[in-house]
């Protein structure tokens, strides 16, 4: 009973984690309204999603790069722990 009981909660947070990335996603897609636009203006709206792509990329580069910085500075952390424990 108590088992079935942390299923569902655990269940519930995960439904809430999708719901949240749904809404995310929601937010941050752009309505292309691409119907009525000339050549010229069919250029200009492409080269501003290959901006923002861009943008997008780099952005997430430089996470990246940030992230392997932290789990480097973590793991010599934690060797420091482990050698100040032996002595």
């Amino acid at each position: 009973m108590n088992f079935t009981r942390f299923a569902e909660q655990k269940r519930g947070k995960r439904q809430t984690g999708r719901e949240m990335k749904l809404r995310i996603l929601s937010e941050r897609k752009k309505p292309l309204n691409i119907d009525h636009m000339g050549e010229d203006q069919l250029r200009e709206k492409a080269q501003e999603l290959s901006d923002w792509i861009h943008q997008l990329e780099s952005e997430k580069f430089d996470l990246m790069a940030k992230l392997k910085q932290q789990k480097y500075e973590i793991n010599v952390l934690y060797n420091r722990i482990s050698h100040a424990q032996k002595l």
